[in-house]
Parts: C-alpha cells; structure tokens; sequence
C-alpha cells in the first residue's frame, strides 16, 4: 500500500472550503472590523456563485455573533467552535490530499509563527484538532514549513522558495535536497521548483502562492516584470527560473506599488487567488491593473466565474484569499 498523499490541484473538486474568522485585534492595528468583513464577503463568495460549502472557524460565542451578522442567513456556512490563532489557516491548517486507497489524509507541518515572527496561541495546535475533526490521517513532517509556501498541479511537480523552506528562522542547514526527500516520504513528489525568493516586504519570507500558481499541469501564472517597479527583478528571475524548468507562462499584470495607512510597503499580488468548484476569486486593489488580471485569470480557468473583491485591508494583516483559506478534496 502506498500510504504517501497525493495533494490535488486546487482546480479540483472540493467537499468544502474552511475558514477561520479574524478575532484579535492586535494582530489587526490597521482595523480588525475591515479584516472580518473583508473574511465575511469571501465566505459568500465562495460559498454563493463558487459553488462550494463554506466551514467557518469561530473562536467563541461571540466571535460566531459577529461573523453570522457579517455573512448573512442566505450563505451555505458552517460556523466551527475551535481554538486558533488568526485567519491564515493555508499557513496553519494541514495540506489536505487522499493515499492510493482513496484515504483522506493532511500533511501536517511543523509551525513555529512564520520563523518565530507572528507567534499567536493555539496556531500549532489548531492542525492536529483540524486533523481529527475531518476524520483524516496526519502525515507529519518534522520540517517548519507553512502550506503557503508550496505549490502543487496535483501531477507531482511541486513549487517553493528558498527564503522560506530553508531560511534559518525555521529550518537551518537544510538543503533542496533534504527538502525534497523530507516531502517527498509523505506526499508524491515527482518534481520539486526551487526559486531563490519570494516578494519583498511578504512577512511569511516569500511564499510562494504570492508569486507563482498553477493553472494547469504544464502551465503557471505569475507578474509580469514592469519596468521601474521595485518587484520587477525578482519577478523577472520567477519567470526565467519556471521556464527553464519547461513551464509556460502566463503573465499577470503587477498592481502598482501599495502602502498600508502607516506607508508601510505591502506585498500586493493578483497570484494570491482561491480556485472554488465555480469560481475564481481573485485579489483586487481599485486600480486600473485589476481589469486586466480578472481578464487572464478568467481565460486561464475557462468555466468558471472570476469574481474580484477587494483585498487591501486583509493585505494589511499579511496575505489575501489564498492565504486564509484551506480546501477539503472531494474523494476521488
């Protein structure tokens, strides 16, 4: 029996999505009540025109008044009591995939607060409870890594950076290699891409759902380099390094250099998108690049709807909607 997981695209079918709904205000200084409905416009998306049931991690009584307010009676929601940190649950919740025998499984990571920079109460604890409340297995690696920082089309080839998976804040002395063995003892990996770095100013150290995805099995969308714009070298060197590795291309547009109130730079990026059973929900920043991206985005995962909502405020917090949320497979 081959116990390893085999981790599925994102474009595949989902049972449902989870979530988990914004609740500390110091994590959010910029305006932890624009985080929760930004989390709570999401859930509808998702759950309405995406086509995909939506369960939602709510720490207390409370925070479950909040979101059901925030979300409405009409979404197809699951509100689930359940101790965590904050939203990132790509980054805290387990990868989630089926063995050769159909077995739903979760490759369970290390987490130590994205190299010990965010640390929040119960963030290393909530995958094992995630783990034992969908009935799967747990694959777990003794690595720090995040789901964020990897990339799969589902056939095997798998992406990450550098900065991340072997930076010295989670994983010091660790080499490709040794990544690529580690992962590949728990999940099926025919080929792993290593770029050197992510973004700048990606508090996660350059994950890799902000600058690269799958759209198909041969084929990847990143940021086009702009001429002038301060992410224009390393997205120049992104596109260089997957197509070398025999990958096509195709190019979004960058969203134009973006601040927070505080002029803090942010890591603005239209990669950081959610693939539902209907639709694609894309990042968008009010600015005239957005027409363009939901353009390329709608022809690159044609039969689904492309909804852009905007994204900013949760991009304050660090991340967009691929970061907040966690797909169950369907069983194969």
């Amino acid at each position: 029996m081959n116990a390893r997981l085999r981790i599925p695209a994102e474009w595949e079918r989902h049972e449902a999505c989870w979530l988990a709904f914004p609740h500390l205000a110091n994590e959010w200084p910029l305006g932890l009540a624009s985080a929760q409905k930004s989390v709570a416009e999401l859930c509808r998306a998702i759950a309405g025109p995406g086509g995909e049931p939506v369960r939602l991690l709510v720490r207390n009584a409370e925070v479950e008044r909040r979101a059901r307010a925030l979300v409405g009676a009409s979404a197809d929601v699951e509100y689930v009591p359940a101790a965590y940190g904050d939203c990132w649950l790509r980054d805290t919740a387990p990868l989630l995939g089926h063995d050769a025998e159909g077995a739903l499984g979760g490759l369970r990571f290390r987490f130590n607060g994205w190299g010990g920079k965010f640390p929040m109460p119960f963030d290393d604890t909530v995958g094992d409870w995630f783990l034992a409340h969908v009935g799967a297995r747990g694959a777990t690696s003794p690595l720090f890594m995040e789901a964020g920082g990897l990339e799969t089309n589902g056939a095997g080839t798998f992406v990450t950076t550098d900065s991340c998976a072997l930076n010295d804040n989670r994983n010091p002395g660790l080499t490709r290699e040794a990544f690529k063995r580690n992962l590949g003892d728990l999940v099926v990996v025919e080929r792993l891409i290593s770029l050197r770095r992510g973004l700048d100013h990606d508090h996660t150290d350059g994950h890799v759902d902000m600058i690269v995805r799958f759209c198909a099995v041969d084929t990847v969308l990143c940021m086009r380099p702009a001429e002038g714009a301060v992410a224009a070298p390393v997205l120049r060197e992104i596109v260089t390094t997957v197509q070398d590795e025999g990958l096509s291309v195709l190019l979004l547009p960058p969203p134009p250099d973006l601040a927070d109130a505080r002029g803090a730079p942010l890591p603005a990026t239209y990669c950081n998108f959610y693939v539902a059973n209907r639709a694609v929900i894309v990042p968008t920043y009010g600015v005239a690049e957005d027409h363009e991206a939901l353009d390329v985005l709608g022809a690159a995962f044609e039969g689904r709807d492309v909804i852009g909502l905007p994204a900013h405020d949760l991009l304050c917090g660090g991340g967009a909607f691929h970061c907040v949320t966690q797909p169950q497979p369907a069983a194969p």
